[in-house]
């Protein structure tokens, strides 16, 4: 899976919640980059997404963004990634999973998890939402 491109993104949970169901205004800058790079989510985020109680507009509103974009799915290589990235940190295993899909897809994290956004590794990219 290595070898995406510079124009890949991975959002995490709280990333899709703050583009789907907070009426939230987004920054120009950011919301360009969102239209012209391909994104994707963790199964992790599809689940974490799927199993939050929110209103049924919502939940419509974020099961329509999920259609739009590639969940990648739990291999071998992001739970090598995973595993590496828990054993080294206190970051909790299923962020640690979201990190490794971005590392392992060789895209940017969209995140506001400050645990993730302190995540320093060379082959680690990251960004807040806001």
């Amino acid at each position: 899976m290595n070898g995406m491109t510079d124009s890949c993104l991975v959002l995490d949970t709280n990333a899709v919640i703050f583009l789907t169901t907070r009426n939230s205004v987004i920054p120009n800058d950011l919301k360009n980059e969102l239209n012209k790079c391909e994104l994707f989510i963790s199964v992790i985020t599809r689940m974490e997404l799927a199993a939050k109680q929110v209103k049924p507009e919502e939940e419509e509103a974020i099961r329509n963004f999920i259609a739009d974009v590639t969940v990648s799915p739990l291999d071998e290589e992001v739970e090598r990634k995973a595993v590496e990235i828990r054993r080294t940190t206190k970051i909790k295993l299923p962020d640690c999973i979201i990190a490794a899909t971005a590392i392992v897809l060789d895209a940017v994290l969209v995140t506001n998890d400050a645990h993730l956004l302190n995540l320093s590794r060379p082959d680690f990219n990251v960004k807040a939402i806001i």
